[in-house]
């Protein structure tokens, strides 16, 4: 079988500075270890701000010269040798510039949040049914071995009923910076900040692996409304207002059971020598606690998953592992990697992969908690 021909937009061409993480940018930590990697996906093309700046990256990371580069979008979608468009530029660009490639039936991969308003990513799914676009959204975590244990484990009922989950995740870092390059994070037309990413991706996990939220209300507090943005070098560059929350509060009602659910995700550091994220899941005969120095859409390694057996009153830490695909991958890579997999094998909503209708589903709650929260001021 031919491989799947691959356009990636936003491949970059100079390092971010956003953090040591990413000096290289997402596009190239998370897409392209998999992308140069696997016999089932060939690049071919890169689209980047110019012809030359698409130039520039294909040197910078060592790509056949071979490969194509584009200057702009409407380009890349006319040309017939590419199968597959993969978005990975900033989230206030991924509606215009996914939308040539949707509407010439392009098959497309876009990064989460799928776009900067729910408006915005409606009218995506809208234009993906019209032309027939097969589509991916990197809500990858669903994909996650680690996510599809917990799935299995409250289905086969290992700890009995399901009565009740909560998640706390601390991001870790200083709640009054934001990092080089992402002013953007502050405001909040851009649609790209820590309640739209950093929860969405918590919150989407929790919700596959448990079944969907029937209820909801938020709380979307501001704590640290004036953030220090830095420059490259990581000294001072200027004061921001923060428009967007940097404390998120949920409580809900699973859809399948009623159970309650409450989710909380902050800005700032974990409390010394605990883990970032903690998620448990109590149920009738024991509880899962799956422990993280992250999020859990990327896996850095430390991810554990504990089951406690009441009646024998054990823990038992349970082996995950990735499967051979993917392992030898760098962190940012694995799930993004089994997202691809996932697509080329015709994977199912079930398995994990996810398109336009389930990100817009996404979409729907992050707005209908941010209405939840409108008219309270907590700064």
């Amino acid at each position: 079988m031919s491989p799947i021909r691959v356009g990636l937009i936003g491949l970059s061409s100079a390092a971010t500075n956003i953090s040591p993480a990413f000096s290289d940018g997402w596009a190239a930590g998370a897409h392209l270890p998999y992308l140069l990697a696997s016999s089932r996906y060939e690049l071919v093309a890169l689209c980047n701000s110019s012809v030359k700046s698409a130039q520039i990256a294909v040197k910078r990371h060592g790509l056949p010269s071979t490969t194509k580069t584009y200057g702009n979008p409407e380009d890349l979608a006319k040309d017939p040798d590419v199968d597959l468009v993969v978005c990975c530029v900033r989230v206030d660009r991924h509606c215009g510039l996914m939308m040539p490639s949707i509407k010439a039936g392009k098959d497309v991969f876009v990064e989460w949040p799928l776009a900067a308003n729910l408006k915005q990513a409606e009218d995506m799914l809208a234009a993906a049914k019209q032309s027939g676009s097969k589509t991916i959204v990197g809500l990858q975590a669903r994909a996650s071995p680690f996510t599809q244990k917990i799935k299995d484990l409250v289905q086969s009922q290992a700890i009995g009923d399901l009565l009740s989950s909560n998640l706390n995740f601390d991001i870790g870092s200083a709640g009054d910076i934001e990092p080089p390059g992402v002013d953007y994070f502050a405001k909040k037309e851009s649609g790209a900040n820590l309640f739209t990413i950093l929860f969405g991706h918590a919150a989407d996990t929790v919700f596959f692996a448990l079944g969907g939220l029937e209820e909801a209300s938020a709380l979307l507090t501001t704590r640290w409304p004036d953030t220090k943005l830095l420059k490259a070098n990581g000294s001072f560059d200027r004061m921001l207002r923060r428009e967007t929350p940097d404390h998120i509060m949920l409580q809900g009602i699973l859809t399948n059971n009623n159970a309650p659910l409450s989710i909380f995700v902050r800005s700032g550091k974990a409390f010394k020598d605990t883990p970032n994220l903690t998620w448990r899941i109590f149920g009738t005969k024991g509880e899962i606690r799956l422990t993280s120095n992250t999020n859990i859409n990327i896996s850095v390694g430390g991810e554990k998953i504990e089951l406690f057996d009441h009646e024998k009153d054990a823990v038992e830490v349970l082996d995950v592992q990735y499967t051979d695909d993917v392992k030898s991958l760098q962190p940012f890579a694995k799930n993004v990697g089994k997202l691809y997999e996932l697509f080329a094998n015709g994977g199912t909503v079930e398995q994990g992969f996810v398109d336009f209708e389930q990100a817009v589903g996404m979409h729907k709650i992050v707005d209908k908690m941010e209405k939840s929260s409108e008219g309270r001021k907590y700064e």
